[in-house]
């Protein structure tokens, strides 16, 4: 079997849904995992269930958002299963809402998740990488959000977008060494997500969120895609050292008019403030252009 056979991954929102996915192909693979989430309950019976299977497993229990954690927790999964040499960086939230019903509170809390922690998983353990050698990966799961604006999920959507600003930049940063990058940007998945994140902001504001959209957005999800198969396609992917992963085609064209409108503005733009010297510079080698 090849690559991640024996090695050994940090898995982060691994209790359930795409991080319990992920961690069943990785063992599936023949690689060693930390579970790492901050429901201890449900964990812990993830890690019962991969080791009845035969995989090596350990749970790290601890809030992703608090940096101060982050050393002990890369520890802790070091001591257990020796260097750790992936990262998946794919625990999120999605306090949707729209705008107006967006307290601050909500929107840090969503930033601290989504992007914040995909920082500190990188800060943590990109040293160890380089310290450890050989080859390693990062994956991070940002979002089809992060690709296309969606109504009602300004604070989602921006984390996600920048998610995916991040990792485009850190495969340009590491493209001369044997350290891989991906972004998931999924679509829709059958997660328990948006029923999470009702009782996590129920705890956190004090106050019931629209229970109405968590029954509508999820009924909806419920129809994704299953978390074990995407799991898979992101080992995969980790393996072929494949940056972009997405997961439905039917997105094509929305991303395609997206993408269209900013191209747009370009052509039509009049050039009145002349060439400018980065982008030329760009063009010409003196700054590397992502995928090219």
């Amino acid at each position: 079997m090849s690559w991640p056979k024996g090695q050994a991954a940090f898995v982060t929102g691994a209790a359930s849904g795409l991080g319990l996915g992920i961690a069943r192909a990785l063992v599936a693979a023949g690689a060693k995992v930390a579970l790492v989430d901050i429901d201890e309950e449900r964990v812990n019976a993830a890690a019962d269930e991969l080791r009845a299977k035969g995989g090596t497993v350990t749970t790290v229990v601890f809030d992703i958002s608090d940096p101060a954690l982050w050393k002990q927790a890369a520890d802790q999964a070091e001591e257990a299963l020796g260097p750790i040499s992936i990262l998946c960086n794919n625990a999120g939230v999605s306090g949707t809402a729209a705008f107006e019903n967006t307290p601050y509170e909500t929107w840090r809390w969503v930033h601290s998740i989504n992007l914040d922690a995909q920082y500190l998983g990188v800060d943590t353990f990109l040293p160890r990488f380089k310290k450890h050698g050989g080859r390693a990966h990062i994956m991070s799961t940002s979002s089809m959000a992060g690709i296309v604006p969606m109504k009602n999920t300004s604070a989602y959507t921006s984390s996600k977008f920048a998610s995916i600003g991040f990792n485009m930049v850190l495969r340009e940063e590491l493209d001369e060494t044997e350290i891989g990058v991906s972004v998931l940007c999924p679509g829709t998945v059958a997660t328990r997500i948006v029923q999470n994140d009702g009782a996590l902001q129920k705890k956190m504001l004090g106050r019931e969120v629209d229970a109405e959209s968590i029954v509508r957005n999820a009924a909806q999800l419920a129809g994704g895609a299953g978390p074990d198969k995407v799991g898979e396609q992101v080992v995969e992917a980790m393996r072929n050292d494949q940056f972009w992963i997405v997961t439905h085609r039917e997105w094509l064209p929305v991303v395609q008019q997206v993408h269209a409108e900013t191209e747009q503005a370009f052509t039509e733009f009049d050039g009145r403030h002349g060439e400018d010297p980065t982008a030329v510079a760009m063009l010409d080698g003196g700054f590397s252009v992502a995928g090219k």
